[in-house]
């Protein structure tokens, strides 16, 4: 008698938080052929069942976590482990089991504890040889299913033997039938291979030109001057049409001649001959002339005379191209060749493009130098504006210093002479926005950045506009950080930045109007607001309100003056910085806000320097003694005026109207202070200063030029000349004293 056959091995999964009860169960099935796996836990199961199959699960009811029952559940909702067999395995009897709830979630059988190994044995047995006898039907039908599939390719293959033959013969007989046609055929396609050919090739020459004519004109563009990339441009068309000679022709500003301005395959021995050409000489000149192309090649007859302006060239085959923008010749371009050849259209349609883009860059260069020019001219007239601007408000305000200090007892005068020097003030700062404005939207600006403590730059721009602030009663609040908050900016363009914000909030807010300015570190930014309760911003001007000579509502009576450069000048100071400015405002009457976002520095030094304005007011401090001082000033209201002003403050002064004088009194009469105008006749201020510092007699004379010229290469210049300080006119009474202390204090 033969043994059974071995049972084939099946996976039985076992679920049971008690390791105790899931080692009985491996015991009990020891001996009937089941791979039997564990899990202590609902989840542990499931993750089991996303990579296997199991022929049974045995599942403990009560868990912790998740139980038997919400087990169950999970694993009949998912389509691969719905129809698996489960036997819920409980402590509990009978009557305390909700035996019910169990079949429903597809429960096959309960086992309660403790388990009768017969019992339990029989009944996996029963599930275990049903998943076998289960798999092996499946399997006999995949066998069956193996078998029909080969009976039906067996006879599929019969069936397309039979179908190929009969193929094969209709084949025989439809190539016997186009066996004729394939010569006619063969000689179609070579006809084809050879059109497509012709068409590649056209089609890549044209590429080529294309190309050709697309880095002619980047070059041209792109170049800093048309002239000079003409030789280059001559060498491309040269080696791209195989031709051997090219000439191109410039009218000369302000002539008629034509002159050479660039040429390829020219003997040295023939320039001298055909640098100049008039009009009407030669090809260029007729060209130019009659505004025409000429062409002689092998396919055109002369239209015209041999080009006589040099007959040793020997060209068989020439084109010549009229230069043209906007209706002006600028000049001719030829293209030529000693060998006779006919020009196809393509050579002359890409002739006539290059002239096109040469015209074109020529045009370019003409306007790029206008507008140099002009730029050049708007920058001398701004300076010149400038300065004879400044030179009228210099003797006002010297006078209303003067009136200021003889008339302290009459209040209605001195009420006067504050309306007069508040509007010098205004006058003034209008006269710097505009200069600002311009060299910073032509990049001439360089900012000189340094580390300055926040609450200086603050200081400062409160101090430049307590005036406003004052004369309107505002109430201004300051809130900064309590920590000490360095910043990494130039300090007076900030400074300006600053003062432009609160200015602004002073003018466009109603008398007796509330100013918050506001400061603080929002990450590696400084966040500063400048908030007021005035007129506010419609919103369609909440972006616009940084523009060049936008106002607020000028048609409107509340207009408060000036030119619309404040917010400009902000604007560009701080994207300058790195930052970002914005404007906010809930409407009209609603009061308006700017916020200005600025980088912080990475780190900061321990040691701080005094603050520039506590050395200031420390220098302020001292009393400055009476001085003898030579004034230099060929305006005699601006010499006179100030003479006047600095007399009143017990300084001796001599007075000098040229540049050669005030060298002379400066070496014979040594004064303390020489205060020099720029702009002397004869010799100017700069020549003063270098002739004094030449002179050992100068050496104790302490030189500030006094000037119209605020730029700040003109300081640069005064300095390198030998000033010791550059005051820019009108120049107040108390910047005068401040120098004025400086220069002596360290003499």
């Amino acid at each position: 008698m033969s043994p059974p056959p071995a049972l084939s091995r099946v996976d039985v999964l076992t679920v049971d938080d008690t390791p105790a009860n899931l080692r009985a169960l491996e015991v009990l099935m020891a001996d009937m052929g089941a791979n039997i796996v564990t899990a202590s836990s609902g989840d542990e199961a499931l993750r089991l069942l996303l990579d296997r199959d199991f022929a049974l699960i045995l599942l403990d009811v009560q868990m912790p976590g998740m139980d038997g029952y919400e087990t169950a559940s999970l694993i009949r909702m998912r389509e691969r482990t719905r129809h698996i067999p489960i036997i819920f395995i409980t402590a509990y009897n009978r009557s305390e089991v909700n035996v019910t709830r169990g079949y429903e979630l597809g429960a096959v059988d309960y086992l309660f504890k403790p388990i009768v190994p017969e019992i339990f044995r029989t009944k996996v047995t029963v599930f275990l040889d049903l998943h076998r006898k289960t798999e092996e039907v499946r399997r006999q039908a995949e066998l069956l299913r193996q078998a029909e599939n080969r009976e039906h390719e067996r006879e599929l293959a019969e069936a397309r033997a039979h179908y190929e033959r009969s193929l094969l013969e209709q084949e025989m007989e439809r190539e016997r039938k186009v066996s004729e046609a394939r010569e006619q055929r063969a000689q179609e396609l070579v006809r084809l291979v050879n059109e497509k050919e012709q068409a590649q090739a056209a089609l890549h020459e044209s590429n080529a030109r294309l190309r050709l004519l697309a880095d002619v004109a980047s070059r041209l563009l792109k170049g800093p001057d048309g002239r000079t990339l003409l030789n280059s441009v001559h060498h491309q068309i040269v080696e791209h049409l195989g031709l051997e000679v090219c000439l191109g022709y410039l009218f000369q500003e302000g002539n008629a001649a034509l002159q050479l301005a660039a040429h390829a395959g020219i003997p040295e021995g023939l320039l001298p001959r055909m640098e100049l050409l008039t009009p009407g000489q030669g090809v260029a000149g007729r060209v130019a002339a009659e505004n025409q192309r000429w062409v002689l090649d092998a396919g055109a007859a002369a239209n015209g005379p041999a080009p006589d302006a040099a007959p040793e060239l020997g060209l068989a085959a020439l084109a010549c191209y009229p230069l043209l923008s906007q209706g002006r010749v600028l000049g001719t371009l030829a293209f030529g060749t000693r060998a006779m050849r006919a020009f196809s259209a393509d050579e002359l349609s890409l002739m006539q493009g290059v002239c096109d883009q040469v015209a074109v860059a020529l045009e370019r260069e003409r306007l790029i130098g206008a507008l140099r020019e002009a730029d050049r001219r708007k920058d001398e007239f701004l300076a010149m504006l400038a300065h004879e601007l400044r030179n009228p408000l210099a003797p006002v305000r010297h006078a209303l210093e003067v009136f200021r200090m003889r008339m302290w007892q009459d209040d209605i005068i001195q009420r006067t002479i504050a309306s007069a020097d508040r509007q010098v003030a205004h006058m003034t700062r209008l006269v710097d926005d505009l200069l600002d404005v311009s060299r910073i939207t032509r990049g001439k600006v360089e900012l000189k950045p340094i580390l300055v403590a926040l609450s200086d730059v603050v200081e400062g721009a409160v101090q430049a506009c307590e005036p406003i602030v004052t004369q309107r009663r505002h109430e201004l609040s300051v809130s900064l950080p309590s920590e000490t908050v360095m910043l990494n900016v130039d300090p007076t363009r900030m400074t300006q930045v600053v003062a432009n914000l609160l200015h602004n909030a002073a003018k466009y807010t109603p008398s007796g109007g509330r100013i918050q300015l506001k400061a603080e570190r929002q990450g590696d930014e400084l966040v500063l607001s400048v908030r007021d309760n005035g007129i506010g911003l419609r919103p369609e001007m909440l972006h616009r309100v940084f523009d060049l000579f936008v106002q607020v509502d000028p048609g409107s009576d509340r207009a408060q003056g000036g030119l619309g450069l404040g917010l400009t000048l902000v604007r560009s100071l701080v994207e300058m910085h790195g930052g970002k400015v914005s404007a906010r405002s809930e409407g009209l009457s609603q009061g308006s806000e700017f916020t200005v976002r600025l980088p912080l520095p990475a780190e900061t030094p321990a040691a701080l320097a005094l603050p520039n304005m506590l050395k200031a007011a420390a220098a302020a401090a001292q009393k400055l003694q009476p001085l003898h001082i030579l004034l230099v000033e060929d305006n005699p209201d601006i010499r006179e005026t100030l003479k006047d002003l600095l007399e009143l403050h017990g300084h001796r002064v001599q007075e000098a109207s040229d540049g050669r004088s005030a060298v002379d009194l400066v070496l014979s009469e040594h004064p303390q202070v020489a205060l020099v105008d720029i702009g002397l006749p004869e010799l100017d201020g700069y020549k003063v200063a270098e002739l004094v510092r030449a002179s050992a007699g100068g050496a104790t004379t302490r030189l500030v030029a006094l000037t119209g010229y605020g730029h700040p290469e003109d300081r640069k210049r005064a300095l390198e000349a030998g000033f010791d300080a550059h005051l820019v006119k009108p120049v107040s009474s108390d910047d005068l004293s401040q120098v004025l202390k400086k220069l002596c204090t360290a003499a």
